[in-house]
């Protein structure tokens, strides 16, 4: 029997509170590290959501200039909070910029399946690499790049989409099996735990609630920042 249980809506506000938990672990003193265990499901999961946002969206150009316009508004509210704030946890590069690059990129992608032009194929292959270059130096880097082209290419192919997710989980931890290197350093290969739930996705958008993600992700990072800052304040 197929768990098929969670809708889009679903997956997302579940995600928005283990969000919660890992932004928690990383701005708040004296938090368990579990809390950012928690956090590494979160981002596949958005990654999973934005490749099915591509597939499903009546306007790309609209969901990427959106993408971008987030990322700039965030970028811009988190340099100004570190300057009127300073802390010695920054904020993080913000998950706007690696979201709309692998937008960009399946966009370009795309536009290239669909021409049979030598010349116009070509650059649009230049402009592709131009953006994998760019997204490298985004919050998620390759792992963002990786991800999407997994669940973009293999969308409709469980094991494939599974084993290829796995292996890419994995490599956190093929050089050291430590205890230390697995559960208090490279322990982003947790993200391998996202993965039931991506299986359990419905195909279901589920509500809408089209600005909620975008407004919650930069607020609820700005206030554990300033709660942050303040009771490092107090304890120093």
């Amino acid at each position: 029997m197929k768990l098929k249980v969670f809708s889009g809506f679903q997956l997302k506000m579940l995600m928005a509170i283990l969000m919660v938990v890992d932004h928690i672990g990383q701005f708040i003193p004296g938090t368990p590290i579990w809390f950012r265990y928690l956090g590494r499901i979160v981002a596949p999961i958005f990654f999973f959501m934005l490749v099915e946002g591509f597939i499903h969206t009546s306007n790309r150009q609209n969901y990427l200039k959106r993408l971008c316009m987030w990322g700039v508004i965030m970028f811009c509210g988190s340099r100004i909070l570190e300057l009127v704030l300073p802390y010695d946890m920054t904020i993080p590069n913000n998950i706007f910029f690696s979201l709309a690059s692998c937008f960009a990129l399946l966009y370009i992608i795309d536009l290239i399946s669909k021409t049979d032009n030598s010349k116009v194929r070509a650059k649009l292959k230049l402009c592709a690499a131009i953006v994998v270059i760019i997204a490298l130096f985004t919050e998620a880097s390759f792992l963002g790049i990786g991800m999407v082209l997994i669940f973009y290419y293999f969308r409709n192919q469980t094991l494939k989409l599974s084993m290829l997710y796995i292996a890419l989980s994995s490599i956190f931890i093929l050089s050291d099996f430590s205890y230390e290197s697995v559960f208090l350093i490279n322990y982003q290969w947790m993200m391998v735990f996202s993965l039931p739930f991506i299986l359990m996705y419905n195909g279901k958008r589920g509500m809408s609630l089209k600005y909620f993600f975008y407004v919650f992700y930069p607020a609820h990072i700005w206030t554990l920042y300033i709660i942050g800052y303040f009771l490092n304040k107090q304890i120093g």
